[in-house]
């Protein structure tokens, strides 16, 4: 090859490799500055965002519930189970309950959406799911369906979950009780965790909003 057009086609890899560098970038979710996060903020922060699976499940009224409904608005997911003994009903109660607060300090437009996720479709099903969120609060979004869509929804926001059977029969699914903050751009940002008190669950999400905005 002579001189010159090798030249050319050295050029034109270069060339070719920067527009493939700048399409990835394009495409990666928007990274927080995590390390300028406050110390409370890091510790529900994630690192890097999450860029939400494109998944298709359904909400209790049986339509179908998809990425793109959750971009435009901030999103709180739980992810749990109607047989859950515990620490399922607590969070939606606690969940229920920051919205009231919400409403009461007059931040109505801000309220994000706030969605339960089955990690039990089989027993499951949306007819149950809306009487069982209905007791805790009537604008919740249950979610249920496929489980290969319930697997891609969870993998990509890091949800771990499986079924246990004790050695007496009794069942029951181990999940992860973190509730999992999405942007508006339908990324994952954060987890909150600990007891889900309805007052800190607010004052970490008016935190992160606030920090995310800058």
């Amino acid at each position: 090859m002579k001189p010159t057009a090798l030249r050319i086609a050295l050029l034109s890899s270069l060339v070719l490799l920067a527009g493939i560098v700048i399409l990835v970038a394009a495409r990666r979710p928007s990274a927080p500055d995590w390390a300028s996060a406050t110390p409370e903020l890091q510790a529900i922060l994630w690192p890097a965002a999450r860029d939400v699976a494109d998944f298709g499940l359904l909400d209790q009224q049986g339509r179908t519930f998809r990425k793109d409904d959750l971009k435009g608005h901030w999103s709180l997911l739980y992810f749990g189970y109607l047989q859950c003994p515990d620490i399922c009903p607590t969070t939606l109660q606690s969940l229920g309950r920051m919205r009231k607060l919400m409403v009461d300090a007059g931040q109505v437009a801000v309220i994000p959406q706030m969605i339960f996720v089955s990690v039990d479709p089989k027993n499951d099903t949306p007819d149950r799911i809306d009487a069982y969120l209905a007791f805790f609060d009537k604008q919740l979004i249950g979610l249920s369906g496929a489980a290969d869509q319930l697997q891609l929804l969870a993998d990509s926001l890091g949800i771990i979950y499986a079924e246990h059977v004790e050695p007496n029969g009794v069942r029951s699914m181990e999940h992860t009780t973190s509730v999992i903050v999405v942007d508006p751009q339908g990324h994952g940002v954060a987890a909150l965790t600990g007891s889900h008190q309805p007052r800190v669950m607010l004052q970490q999400f008016n935190a992160l909003r606030d920090f995310l905005a800058d």
